[in-house]
């Protein structure tokens, strides 16, 4: 055997081939790309907000039937609360889910005509006044609705 097979073995076990460092850049990619897709975009976190929303209204009038009473949702440029009809007069309802609620950064409620607040209220058979909101971020605008029936719908804005 001479020098130059000796130099030349010695130098390809010190490195990695072409091919080797392609197919290892490839997989290097591939995973970099399935977790951009497992991201959460904004859109998706927009329509969490909006459905987690519709979610308490549904709550609120579940309240008002196993209550017995009238409850409603107020919601406000800030966020959104719930309270009970009492004896003498509304009372915030705080425990569990009914906590008040802060609209996520970049989240605008737009009330209908010149109002500041829209206002959801079951009465104790789960009949509603009818009611919308939509709710718009810098891409989405989606609606959230309660029919004369209590049932809340959320969709796309026509």
């Amino acid at each position: 055997m001479n020098l130059s097979h000796a130099i030349a073995g010695t130098r390809s076990a010190r490195g990695f081939t072409l091919v080797e460092l392609l197919v290892t850049l490839a997989v290097i990619g591939l995973l970099a790309g399935a977790v951009a897709l497992t991201l959460p975009d904004d859109s998706s976190a927009f329509r969490r907000e909006v459905d987690d929303f519709a979610a308490r209204l549904s709550l609120a009038r579940d309240e008002a039937i196993l209550g017995v009473r009238e409850v409603q949702v107020s919601a406000d440029a800030r966020g959104y609360d719930t309270s009970r009809r009492g004896f003498d007069g509304w009372q915030p309802l705080r425990a569990g889910p009914f906590q008040a609620v802060a609209w996520r950064d970049g989240t605008q409620p737009l009330f209908p005509g010149e109002r500041q607040r829209a206002t959801f209220r079951f009465d104790a058979t789960g009949a509603a006044q009818p009611a919308e909101l939509q709710l718009m971020n810098k891409v989405h605008r989606l609606r959230v609705r309660v029919d004369l029936a209590g049932k809340v719908n959320v969709d796309a804005p026509g």
